[in-house]
């Protein structure tokens, strides 16, 4: 009888969780950007809507390219993506993509806070000269705003391809090798943006019941069919479902984290049920439930995806073994973009925190909320 016994060197994982950040920021902007283009073609336009979605896209799309950055693992290498074309390469179209997207979302947010940077810049503090510094006039950009908003939309677009293909050519991984990761990825993205975006109407000023609850109709469809699509990636996903099983009986973190992640989301859609049937006083608390769960779901989509997925050896046996560190490549990296993405979101409501916003549509006149920006709500 022969014994034959495969040994696996524990080997460190490539993608850290700086990659999970990017993945995550990149997703509520580019998600952000197709909700804000979106509602400038419907018939009565909700401003309210739009100016947050510019924050939002502008925001996670700078901390967005920071995080990928800080994730190549030597920064100052990526000027080789420019220096040495790739064309086999999704890495290297992403190169050129992501750079073009920023410009074209930088801009559609600009042009869509100009209002609101005109009405903060009627103030008198120093912030309000910083507004009426960043409208460079009294023009009107709305002529710009669909053309621009079109081109940006397919940026976003993208932008999403490339973050599920590269990704999904890593043939040495059958859970990333499938077609339905990059679908499943955009729309988690569009998910988050919608739950950002309802928790920016509550924190920024000029709280509006008609953008809360077109978000709030917009959520629902998207989790059934973000359930639907992971059900059928489980019942259909060939290798990619295989693989997960597999991890699923042997890897007892990836158990771990799979269970987590399917009771966030049976509460989230548990909440979304019964949280309508409350009373007024339960609404706000079932509102913030809604969106921080949604937003954790699509997080730990993206951990269980890149982080857990690596912890199958691509040519081998048996399972490597990840302890988050504490440091930059770790947790730390996960707080600093966290927090800079606050900072950002902190220091562009000081900009457009004017009492009121310009609105189109009697729909637009509900009432707002006493709370004058999100440094002041947190």
């Amino acid at each position: 009888m022969t014994i034959n016994e495969l040994l696996t060197p524990d080997q460190p994982i490539t993608w850290l969780p700086w990659a999970v950040q990017y993945f995550f920021l990149i997703g509520l902007a580019y998600g952000a950007l197709w909700l804000g283009a979106l509602d400038l073609w419907h018939k009565v336009p909700d401003r309210r809507l739009q100016m947050l979605a510019a924050v939002l896209m502008m925001a996670a799309g700078v901390v967005a390219p920071i995080a990928l950055t800080a994730d190549l693992h030597q920064p100052a290498r990526a000027w080789h993506f420019y220096a040495q074309p790739r064309f086999s390469s999704i890495m290297w179209y992403g190169a050129y993509l992501l750079p073009l997207f920023s410009l074209l979302s930088m801009l559609l947010g600009w042009l869509l806070i100009r209002p609101s940077l005109a009405l903060r810049g009627a103030e008198t503090d120093r912030v309000a000269a910083m507004a009426r510094l960043l409208c460079l006039g009294g023009w009107s950009g709305d002529r710009w705003l669909k053309p621009l908003a079109l081109l940006a939309a397919l940026s976003g677009l993208s932008i999403a391809l490339y973050t599920g293909l590269e990704t999904m050519v890593v043939e040495a991984r059958p859970l990333w090798h499938t077609p339905w990761l990059p679908w499943l990825l955009a729309l988690s993205a569009l998910l988050a943006a919608q739950s950002a975006l309802l928790l920016l109407n509550r924190l920024l000023a000029g709280w509006q019941q008609r953008t809360e609850a077109g978000l709030q109709r917009q959520i629902r469809p998207t989790l059934a069919l973000l359930a639907l699509s992971l059900l059928g990636w489980t019942l259909f996903g060939g290798a990619s479902a295989t693989e997960a099983g597999a991890l699923y009986r042997l890897d007892p973190s990836w158990r771990l984290a799979a269970h987590w992640l399917l009771l966030t989301l049976g509460l989230l859609a548990t909440l979304l049920l019964v949280g309508q049937r409350l009373g007024a006083r339960w609404q706000p608390l079932a509102l913030w439930g809604t969106a921080l769960l949604a937003l954790h779901l699509v997080w730990g989509l993206r951990w269980l995806v890149l982080i857990q997925g690596q912890l199958v050896p691509k040519y081998g046996a048996g399972a490597y073994f990840y302890q988050i560190a504490w440091g930059p490549a770790g947790v730390l990296g996960i707080l600093g973009t966290f927090g800079l993405l606050l900072a950002l979101l902190v220091a562009l409501s000081e900009l457009v925190r004017a009492s009121s916003v310009p609105s189109t549509g009697k729909a637009s006149t509900a009432k707002a909320s006493p709370t004058h920006s999100a440094r002041e709500a947190i």
